[in-house]
């Protein structure tokens, strides 16, 4: 791996989008069409329309982003004196305020034309309304709940810290990197050069930096006792009451040393457990909702929610937040650990999790599909790596 300096182009102050509340453009009502030489501008909802001769055209076309007021003033209208030339500018600018076709910054920044969530986020709403909490809301006084907790593990013991697949063949992984060499990027640099890649080499990672990956990610930097007669683990990334939910399954594809194929990370023992080794190629695309340069990744990291072990403490719906939350915390340390290897990374939730439940043997009951996490060499020799190398559309059924 090539060692990767600090960026001389490093920000020293955090970046500004440099915009004015008073900055116009066409509202979501703008609707146009032409009537021979005339440009009719009208408003969708109202019905409310103004024609334009084609004197308008620049002024028009300047108005479909975002404008500042004084760029209005550069159009001449083929006119040379200033104030008719201004004249004609307020008659279109007057038009157009007149039937509502015209939005500030201010008013989009304020979210003030947005209504919430529509018909396909039905199922979504629905869970966030009734996990919503009350001003009244009640919540257990923490001597009192580990006390239930105590009791209740006398006669259902609480799940184990470690999920494993125990008939599985498994693969110790090397150590992971833990070295800082000279020329080694920086946190800050680290932090700021964290980006979404869609293109990739196709040199493999080494087994080496999959090891780093899963341990920094997912895996176990310390463990130490709990009351219940288990352990608490101890990961980069938060969980609630300890207990980290998510489970990680990286689909071998190009990886040197590792054989291509499906595997679940063994957080206690930090190796691999081997559930197929048929190659993944042939149906990761489409598990991946058609997205064609998923393929181009070496390492594909199925995340899983392993919910029994957080129920059994939290029996209540909305710790199922909580869980959720946890896929983006590990997904992010993924994205950190990849750009510190000089690597590049994507996620993405556009998945058929049939797929990945048929071939990784999921339980969607007691472990559902949250996201997965790709991780693969970055292709040489181009700058933006965040579009794939043929655009394809992604085609997910359903909601």
């Amino acid at each position: 791996m090539p060692e990767q300096a600090d960026s001389p182009e490093m920000p020293a102050s955090p970046a500004v989008w440099q915009a004015e509340p008073t900055d116009l453009r066409f509202s979501d009502e703008f609707a146009v069409a032409m009537d021979g030489d005339h440009i009719v501008v009208s408003n969708a909802r109202t019905g409310a329309y103004r024609r334009y001769t084609k004197q308008a055209e620049p002024v028009l076309n300047q108005l479909i982003n975002w404008t500042h007021l004084q760029d209005l003033q550069q159009f001449d209208f083929g006119l040379e004196d200033e104030a008719a030339r201004m004249s004609a500018l307020l008659d279109i600018m007057n038009g157009l305020l007149d039937i509502g076709v015209l939005m500030t910054q201010r008013v989009d920044w304020s979210a003030a034309r947005l209504s919430e969530p529509g018909g396909g986020w039905k199922a979504a709403m629905r869970y966030i309304n009734e996990t919503r909490t009350r001003r009244d809301t009640i919540y257990a006084v923490p001597s009192e709940f580990y006390e239930a907790l105590a009791q209740k593990a006398v006669l259902y013991r609480q799940p184990s810290a470690f999920y494993e697949r125990v008939d599985a063949p498994f693969r110790p992984l090397p150590a992971p990197r833990k070295d800082e060499p000279e020329g080694s990027p920086s946190f800050t640099s680290v932090m700021l050069k964290r980006r979404t890649a869609r293109r990739y080499a196709s040199a493999p990672i080494s087994e080496a930096e999959l090891a780093t990956l899963l341990y920094y990610s997912w895996g176990m930097t310390d463990f130490e006792p709990n009351p219940l007669g288990d352990v608490f683990v101890r990961k980069t990334s938060p969980s609630g009451g300890s207990l980290h939910p998510i489970e990680v399954y990286p689909i071998v594809l190009n990886v040197e040393g590792v054989p291509p194929g499906c595997y679940h990370y063994s957080v206690r023992r930090h190796g691999l457990e081997v559930l197929s080794q048929d190659n993944p190629a042939s149906w990761i695309i489409k598990a991946c909702g058609d997205q064609a340069w998923v393929a181009e990744a070496s390492v594909i990291f199925l995340c899983t929610a392993f919910l029994p072990r957080t129920a059994w403490k939290y029996d209540y719906s909305r710790v199922a937040r909580a869980v959720m939350y946890e896929v983006g915390y590990t997904g992010q340390s993924a994205f950190l650990t990849a750009t510190w290897l000089g690597l590049g990374a994507f996620t993405t939730a556009a998945l058929r999790d049939e797929i990945f439940e048929e071939m990784l043997g999921l339980n969607p009951a007691k472990e559902p599909v949250l996201s997965v996490t790709g991780v693969g060499q970055l292709e040489p020799d181009i700058a933006l790596h965040a579009r794939p190398r043929v655009e394809n559309p992604i085609g997910v059924d359903g909601s």
